[in-house]
């Protein structure tokens, strides 16, 4: 059995109406008892709720969901590196679905599951200190 995505990743994915939208379209078109399951839902808190079950154990809604991420979310163009598609400010969760879809390990922690050092804390000068700094 295949791990699924992690929670933020789903979350992300369950705020993309499209996404969740076309993936259940897609599988509810099989005539599958998978496509017939599909096809007896059709709102986000059903249909989110049964991928993230799926996903994992099916490799008929693994693919619908893959394909469609790949799609939808990053036009087809898996084919290239993630800094090339021109996203600046990328969710981690769409960060998640690029390394998943295209084995690129991206430099942000929360993909590489590396932590950031602390920041620095701030050495107040002798001169702050005695004129209150921060006193208010």
């Amino acid at each position: 059995m295949t791990k699924g995505p992690p929670a933020y990743a789903w979350d992300w994915f369950a705020r993309q109406r499209l996404l969740w939208r076309e993936v259940r379209s897609r599988l509810a078109s099989d005539t599958s008892p998978t496509g017939a399951r599909y096809a007896a839902v059709d709102t986000r808190m059903d249909v989110v709720p049964m991928l993230r079950t799926d996903y994992p154990r099916d490799e008929t809604v693994r693919a619908t969901v893959d394909a469609v991420v790949a799609e939808l979310v990053f036009l087809g163009r898996t084919d290239r590196r993630f800094a090339e598609l021109g996203v600046r400010t990328a969710p981690r969760g769409m960060r998640w679905w690029w390394t998943a879809l295209t084995g690129e390990v991206l430099d942000d922690p929360a993909v590489t599951g590396q932590r950031r050092p602390p920041p620095e804390p701030d050495q107040l000068t002798l001169d702050e200190v005695l004129g209150g700094y921060g006193d208010g």
